[in-house]
């Protein structure tokens, strides 16, 4: 895995231990729920950063097709687990979306803040656009 992938899995890490800290507050039992569907999302997007790792020439196919196969199943397994705690009790629920969600939502605002400083250092830089 190239840096780009170890720096958005470790950010999704970290956005994932700040939900499990925060629903900490709330209810062990938010935490938990926290906790599982946060190491769900995460290894999905461990599988996704793998899965992106094989799109180059020279990889094997059937890496590809392992990578796919993690993907889909992580998906599906968080799916199941969301409406598994919405059948359950749904006083958790925002917690868990909240886990779900944090990958999405941490890689947006890293992607965000990467190409603002991409922008201002080229502006710093003198570049005329």
């Amino acid at each position: 895995m190239d840096a780009i992938s170890v720096r958005s899995i470790a950010t999704v890490a970290v956005m994932q231990a700040g939900i499990v800290l925060a629903a900490l507050f709330c209810s062990p039992l938010a935490s938990v729920v926290a906790l599982a569907i946060g190491l769900l999302a995460f290894v999905r997007y461990v599988s996704v950063a793998f899965f992106a790792s094989t799109m180059g020439q020279c990889t094997h196919r059937w890496s590809r097709y392992l990578a796919t196969s993690a993907w889909s199943l992580g998906f599906v397994a968080l799916l199941v687990a969301l409406v598994a705690v919405t059948i359950k009790d749904k006083e958790v629920l925002p917690w868990a979306i909240a886990a779900a969600f944090a990958g999405p939502f941490g890689l947006s605002v890293l992607a965000f803040g990467t190409g603002l400083g991409a922008l201002a250092a080229d502006r710093a830089g003198g570049s005329k656009l």
